[in-house]
């Protein structure tokens, strides 16, 4: 719910970093209502109601907010920085007004609010930046040099009271300073790792695509040269994919593209790399597997898709595959390991498709 909540709105079309300030924006006014509802409870357990009164004052404030930022999420608009921003000082003067004062240092919140004000103005926003860096200094500096008086009952708190409050605003707000600096690099590394996920993956079936196979099969040949350990590679072809496109449409054969691509991620085990590498040409790599092992996998790849139609519409849409499988050797290049495994599949589709031929083993030399 928590990510639901900052994800909100988000436009998917900014770059990473505009992204991040979004869902950073998003969770400042629940982050100001945590605050404030920690002073709360923190000056009830001192047993000062006028204090605690003075956080009720500015509840409203990011509770408003959180509900005008869901309105606007719900409208498809993501809430401006600007908004975010006076959210934190309004709460933040409302409390100095409204009765605290700067007797235990709540204006150095607007600090706090300066040293974060890069995790949600955009860098390239100069004039945004210098205003909401300009506004924040202005009322620290304003209530440091021009004091505003406590009420009454607060002033009359002890040294040790006080002391404790003093404690409290730099406690709190290393803690806010933290999981804001926290919070940017968390959503930093989670964009990170979408684009990468994005860039390995093939968007109609799901399945890793050229990219992710290539950098695989790079890791499979260096721990080969390292550990020895054996690995093949099999590339399967949709028989008569073509004619299919051809009689049932193009988004009939997305759909089997589809089909067959969820029947082998059943069938492979979580070690093997299912791929398209383009069109109807689909590859597994299999680590730590000898060549008589995978050729029994392809079988049962092979006859599980040829016994698994496609329901489409009315009637069952028979398709079939055809394989070539290699298993890596100590003389082999990438080049000449991929060629020996394609020159396997079009053996099996010259042998009459809906086959797996495997890479003829060559005799070591003696």
């Amino acid at each position: 719910m928590a990510w639901q909540w900052i994800s909100a709105g988000v436009d998917p079309a900014l770059n990473g970093t505009l992204r991040r300030r979004q869902y950073i924006t998003n969770a400042v006014p629940a982050l100001v209502l945590l605050m404030v509802l920690f002073y709360y409870l923190l000056f009830l357990t001192l047993g000062n109601r006028e204090l605690a009164q003075s956080c009720l004052a500015g509840m409203p404030i990011p509770a408003t907010g959180i509900a005008w930022f869901r309105w606007r999420q719900a409208c498809g608009k993501p809430p401006h920085y600007w908004k975010a921003c006076f959210i934190c000082q309004t709460t933040v003067l409302a409390g100095i007004l409204g009765g605290q004062g700067t007797l235990f240092g709540s204006h150095f919140y607007f600090l706090l609010f300066f040293l974060t004000a890069p995790l949600i103005v955009p860098i390239n926003d100069r004039l945004g930046m210098t205003i909401v860096c300009g506004v924040c200094l202005g009322w620290f500096s304003l209530f440091e040099f021009m004091q505003w008086p406590a009420t009454p009952t607060v002033q009359s708190l002890g040294p040790t009271i006080i002391s404790i409050l003093n404690l409290g605003v730099l406690l709190s707000g290393s803690i806010i300073l933290f999981i804001a600096l926290l919070a940017g690099e968390h959503f930093s590394d989670a964009l990170v790792n979408r684009i990468q996920i994005m860039a390995s993956t093939d968007m109609l079936t799901g399945l890793a695509n050229r990219r992710a196979f290539y950098a695989r099969l790079a890791q499979l040949q260096y721990r080969h040269q390292l550990e020895q350990q054996p690995f093949c590679l099999a590339m399967l072809d949709i028989d008569f994919f073509k004619r299919i496109n051809d009689n049932y449409g193009h988004d009939t054969g997305d759909k089997v593209l589809h089909h067959i691509a969820s029947l082998l991620q059943h069938k492979v085990r979580p070690q093997d790399l299912v791929c398209r590498i383009g069109g109807e040409e689909f590859a597994i790599l299999l680590p730590d597997t000898m060549l008589d092992q995978a050729f029994t996998m392809c079988e049962a790849i092979r006859n599980t898709i040829a016994s698994s139609p496609l329901s489409n519409g009315a009637s069952n849409l028979h398709a079939t595959v055809s394989l070539g499988l290699a298993q890596w050797q100590m003389d082999d290049s990438e080049q000449a390991f991929l060629a020996a495994t394609d020159k396997a599949l079009y053996a099996a589709k010259h042998a009459g498709r809906n086959a797996v031929q495997q890479r003829r083993q060559t005799a070591p030399a003696l």
